[in-house]
């Protein structure tokens, strides 16, 4: 994310509308949309009236009920058109599809969950039950994966963990290499969190359906800047996917998961349930919704997919051109203006095409990241590594070190993101005020 001084921001004509942060004396933070993104206008619009109005409890049959229940529903089905194949009915059964949750975290370990519980008493292998992931996957993944391995949580597992390659893309024929007959899950993600690599879903997703494997993703980076409809194809789709709805312009608070249907159909009984209860979300999860939150982000869905300016081209599809060349103007500038051969290097794909058109990982030979970020952080907002980590100067993310980043880089690198609504302004202040102090720690040494 960038920041530029107020006087300095004429905006892009969006349907996003971002509601502005406060002034912090000439300097402002705004757009955030990496580790987060701002609630959009139009987004806050469409749920304030169900934090006044329409406060009813949808599962009440009564007029205060009828509203909620009737806005949850339209949510469901705006979320749902980001996955499902285009044109796709979405009727009333497959709306239950669609599990509202509080966050990405509780998605991913409710899908592990879920495939485990799933696959005990029908997996023909011996032995415990195996899952195969990547070694690049978000801590809500790997962690939660890590304790199944340990035995702090039932069923105690196996895990194969599929290298990705030096660009951060897992090999998708490397993934049915490591299936073993008791394999319950694959789980790798849509498009990694911190070097935006877009992993080869779709193959993997039709591959595991073929071989009779649940195949979930995480997909929460990805929503909102790249095109995932088809993910959720009923024959040859994903069975779980994550989306969240802080990535694409909702509250932090609301996520949700997608659970094809046949899933609940063969497998459903008081122990896979996720919150014991009032029977809500099909039956899996317990206790009244968040109905202003879920209407958020059904709403920033709808944006997402709605024509742009009369055109045939969707917003998404709209701001997916203008990150990408947002994100190469900054690249461009940080290459030029750092004076010395061979000291940034771009973390990740080295196809453009193969990441997500807002991020850009860059190393930086010579310079230690949280030292740059010290100086620079009262007006550029970027971070060293992942914003989900904690960083210091002497330590990178896993992720570097699984692509095998020389640690002269890692130390220096910088995780860079824009929006559908930066601007060049903002990318040329960014890049002015990375590249004046980049280059003055390299010049000391």
């Amino acid at each position: 994310m960038v920041s530029l001084p107020s006087q300095c921001l004429h905006g892009r004509i969006s349907a996003f509308n971002v509601c502005r942060p406060l002034l912090t004396g000439l300097m402002f933070m705004n757009r955030i949309v990496q580790g987060t993104t701002p609630i959009y206008k139009p987004v806050l619009d469409a749920m304030m009236p169900y934090l006044t109005h329409h406060y009813g409890n949808p599962s009440s049959s009564h007029q205060y009920g009828r509203e909620p229940k009737r806005a949850l529903d339209h949510a469901r089905r705006a979320v749902l058109r980001l996955v499902c194949p285009r044109g796709d009915d979405i009727d009333k059964d497959a709306l239950m599809a669609l599990m509202i949750t509080s966050c990405g975290t509780e998605s991913n370990n409710w899908a592990i969950r879920f495939a485990l519980l799933r696959a005990r008493d029908r997996t023909d292998g011996e032995g415990p039950l195996h899952v195969v992931t990547s070694n690049i996957e978000h801590p809500a993944i790997a962690e939660c994966l890590k304790s199944y391995v340990e035995g702090h949580l039932t069923p105690k597992i196996t895990v194969t963990y599929v290298e990705a390659n030096r660009e951060g893309i897992v090999s998708t024929q490397e993934v049915l290499d490591a299936m073993m007959p008791n394999t319950a899950l694959v789980t790798i993600m849509t498009a990694n969190n911190e070097v935006g690599s877009v992993q080869p879903v779709f193959d993997i997703a039709k591959q595991c359906r073929e071989r009779g494997v649940l195949f979930h993703t995480d997909a929460a980076q990805a929503v909102g800047k790249i095109d995932l409809r088809g993910l959720a194809d009923p024959d040859f789709g994903a069975d779980m996917i994550t989306l969240v709805g802080h990535k694409f312009g909702c509250p932090k608070g609301v996520a949700a998961l997608y659970v094809r249907p046949d899933c609940f159909n063969e497998y459903k009984h008081t122990g896979s349930l996720l919150l014991m209860g009032g029977g809500q979300e099909n039956g899996m999860r317990g206790g009244t919704e968040n109905v202003p939150y879920i209407v958020a982000m059904g709403r920033a869905a709808e944006i997402l997919l709605e024509k742009r300016d009369n055109s045939e081209i969707t917003n998404l599809e709209s701001n997916i051109v203008h990150m990408s060349r947002m994100r190469e103007r900054l690249l461009t500038k940080l290459v030029n203006g750092i004076g010395k051969d061979e000291i940034v290097r771009v973390n990740g794909p080295s196809k453009p095409e193969q990441r997500l058109p807002n991020t850009l990982s860059v190393g930086l030979k010579g310079v230690q990241s949280g030292n740059l970020l010290a100086k620079i952080g009262d007006i550029v907002a970027c971070s060293a590594g992942s914003a989900c980590h904690s960083s210091n100067q002497t330590s990178y993310s896993s992720v570097l070190k699984a692509l095998e980043v020389p640690p002269a880089y890692a130390i220096g690198t910088l995780r860079l993101s824009v929006g559908p609504d930066t601007v060049e302004e903002e990318i040329d202040f960014a890049a002015a005020a990375i590249i004046e102090e980049a280059n003055s720690m390299i010049n000391r040494y």
